[in-house]
Formats: structure tokens, C-alpha cells, sequence
């Protein structure tokens, strides 16, 4: 009897379709935690990346730079080689390379050469891209970008015209350099406040970038070079408008995001050949391992 009576018991289990309400919930708050704690990681993540990208290219428009200034055999190679063209009544440090802009700012009243001059005549253009020509010429299949010249994290395009008043650029604009400039990159040309401080009180002509890029030549070579900012991000070159040798003299906007979404982080190539991808104060001109120029020492803050 006693053993019939436990063959003849049953293990009975409830059968359940879904979940409970709690469960869902608690399943639910686990999800949104780990988004909340993995969505920032992966944006940062992804704006190092495009950092990482943007100092490829920076390391690649230097080498080129550095054929581009081996080529002359004065070693004094002008930035800028041609007067006005193209209707262009204003002059850029963008047309040293880059391309046509595609979506140009037209409501400054001016014409810019990077708006205007065509990809063949720009001098860096002979090393970094020689087979490309103009979509006006008709030859070839025209190519409308030269990826080297953009950047992944690219967010702004204005900066101020020399002698103007410090724009208020926010972190991001609704065009990207590269759009309205037709670069995200740009030469290092605000070392020329170095022979003019107080800033503003020059002019940007072929003749003022032919007499100070000569100056300059002789002066960011050996120890100087490592510290000298040859190529830069637009958006870093746009900060450092007027900016001066201490914050109390500076006229520069306030720091910003850079735009790779550190606050005051930029990317830059310097003239020794190295890239980095740094904190800079952009209200001053030089810091510990960086230099844009230094009114405080002779020849703009390069020695002999």
C-alpha cells in the first residue's frame, strides 16, 4: 500500500504563458540602464575614431605640404601663389588645397577664392590629388570631393574675416566646413599676427602671406618645428582669432567643443611632422608643447 501510494503520486507544474507585469518592468529598468550607461561610452568611442581619421589626414596633407615645399628650391615657398581670380575678393588659407565648395556662404557679400578657384590650380592639389580636375573643365569624370580634405567630425564653417569682430560660432553649424569652404583643413596663416600684434591691424593680400611665409620659413625648423602648428581643424582655426599672449590680452571668443566633442580639443599637424590630438587654450597663442605664435618674443616667437 505504501508503495503504490508513491508510484501513484504526480509532480503537477503550472504551465505560465509570458511574464508578469514586475518582470517586464524589471526586465524593462535593466535595459534602459545598460543604454543609459553604454550610449555615452559608444559616443565617445565613435568621436575617437573620427579623431584618430582626422589625424591621418592631417599627417597626410603635411607629407604633401613637405613635397609641395621640397618642389621650390629657394626653400621660401609662398602659401598663396595667385592674385585675386575668378571674381574672388577674398583670400583664404582653405584654396592652398581643398576643393570648389559646394554649398558656399552667400550672405557675407564676399567671393571667396575657396568658393571660386578650380581644384587644378590650387598648388597642393599637384601631390595630393594630380588626376582630379574641375567639373567647369569638362575632362575627365569630375570629382566634387578630396576625401583627404575632410574631416569625420567636421561641424562648422564660419571664422571671422580679418579685421572684423570675433564671430559667435556655436559648437555646431548647419554646414560643415568642407560644405561651405570646400576644406575642413586649413594652413596655419594666424602666425601673421605675430608680426602685427595687436591683432586686426592687418591684411591678408598675396603680398603680406608672400613676405611672412618667407619669415616664417626660416624660423620653424630644428627645435620650433615640434611645437609649431602647420596644419590645423577650421573650427581650430577659427578659435583662435584674436587671441593673444595671456588670457588678459586676449580678444579671442570663449573656448568651445571642438569638433570631435571634447571641449577645447583639437587636432593639428605640426611642422616637424608629427599629428596630435590635444587640449588647446585658444584664447592664447602658445602652450606646453604648442605654439600658433608669440608676440612676447622676437621674429613672432621663433628663434634662430
Amino acid at each position: 500500500m505504501y508503495h503504490r501510494t508513491i508510484l501513484g503520486r504526480t509532480n503537477r507544474t503550472v504551465a505560465r504563458d509570458g511574464f508578469t507585469l514586475i518582470e517586464l518592468l524589471v526586465v524593462i529598468a535593466i535595459i534602459a540602464l545598460l543604454v543609459t550607461v553604454l550610449l555615452p561610452a559608444l559616443s565617445v568611442a565613435r568621436e575617437e575614431a573620427k579623431a584618430v581619421k582626422c589625424l591621418a589626414n592631417l599627417r597626410s596633407l603635411l607629407h604633401f605640404h613637405f613635397l609641395y615645399t621640397e618642389a621650390d628650391p629657394s626653400g621660401a615657398v609662398e602659401y598663396y601663389r595667385y592674385p585675386p581670380l575668378y571674381g574672388a575678393n577674398l583670400l583664404t588659407p582653405w584654396v592652398f588645397g581643398g576643393f570648389m565648395a559646394p554649398q558656399p556662404d552667400t550672405t557675407t557679400g564676399y567671393t571667396a577664392d575657396s568658393t571660386v578657384y578650380p581644384v587644378q590650380i590650387r598648388p597642393l592639389n599637384k601631390f595630393v590629388a594630380p588626376l582630379v580636375q574641375d567639373a567647369t573643365t569638362g575632362t575627365n569624370q569630375p570629382k566634387k570631393r578630396i576625401d583627404v580634405y575632410l574631416c569625420p567630425g567636421d561641424r562648422t564653417y564660419d571664422t571671422a574675416v580679418i579685421g572684423t569682430g570675433n564671430p559667435n560660432v556655436p559648437d555646431t553649424q548647419s554646414l560643415a566646413s568642407w560644405e561651405a569652404n570646400g576644406n575642413s583643413y586649413t594652413l596655419n596663416t594666424r602666425f601673421m599676427q605675430g608680426y602685427t600684434w595687436p591683432p586686426g591691424n592687418f591684411g591678408i593680400t598675396t603680398q603680406t602671406l608672400a613676405l611672412y611665409t618667407r619669415e616664417i620659413t626660416k624660423h620653424i625648423r630644428g627645435g620650433q618645428a615640434s611645437r609649431f602648428v602647420a596644419w590645423t581643424e577650421q573650427g581650430c582655426y577659427s578659435a583662435f582669432y584674436r587671441a593673444g599672449p595671456t588670457p588678459q590680452t586676449s580678444q579671442a571668443s570663449p573656448p568651445r567643443k571642438g569638433w570631435h566633442r571634447k571641449f577645447s580639443y583639437w587636432a593639428s599637424a605640426f611642422a616637424d611632422g608629427h599629428a596630435e590630438y590635444r587640449f588647446m587654450d585658444t584664447r592664447v597663442v602658445h602652450g606646453l608643447g604648442w605654439t600658433m605664435w608669440d608676440p612676447m618674443a622676437p621674429n613672432g616667437g621663433f628663434s634662430n
